[in-house]
């Protein structure tokens, strides 16, 4: 009498011990497969060709563009030279600008300080 449930029993652990090891090695392949960092990248590379050709595609000409030499920068042109009245006329300029400012200051405190008040020299 004790045979067959003491049978039934370890009958039971022992598929209960297969199912428990076909359960650990399929994680262990998938941990394996996990590991295997080239054959997951070649897998990668084999199913997104297109997005692997972009990628390297932009990155090659973001990189190309470091080593690039640049333009030369154009030749200064020359200013035209100017003649005796232009000459003339930005010496008078020049000289006439200290009086101008000064001018401008004073009307400019003219009419905002009021005129009860003295201004500061």
């Amino acid at each position: 009498m004790d045979a067959k449930p003491q049978n039934a029993a370890l009958e039971a652990l022992i598929q209960r011990n297969d199912a428990a090891r076909q359960a650990l090695a399929g994680h262990l392949q998938t941990l394996r497969h996990r590991m295997d960092l080239p054959a997951r990248l070649n897998e990668n590379i084999r199913n997104n060709r297109t997005l692997w050709f972009a990628g390297s595609t932009a990155f090659g000409l973001l990189v190309s563009s470091f080593f690039r030499k640049k333009p030369p920068a154009p030749a200064a042109v020359p200013r035209p030279r100017k003649g005796l009245i232009g000459l003339a006329l930005t010496t008078a300029i020049t000289l006439a600008k200290p009086a101008i400012k000064t001018w401008l200051w004073n009307e400019a405190q003219k009419r905002i300080l009021p005129r009860g008040t003295q201004r500061p020299r």
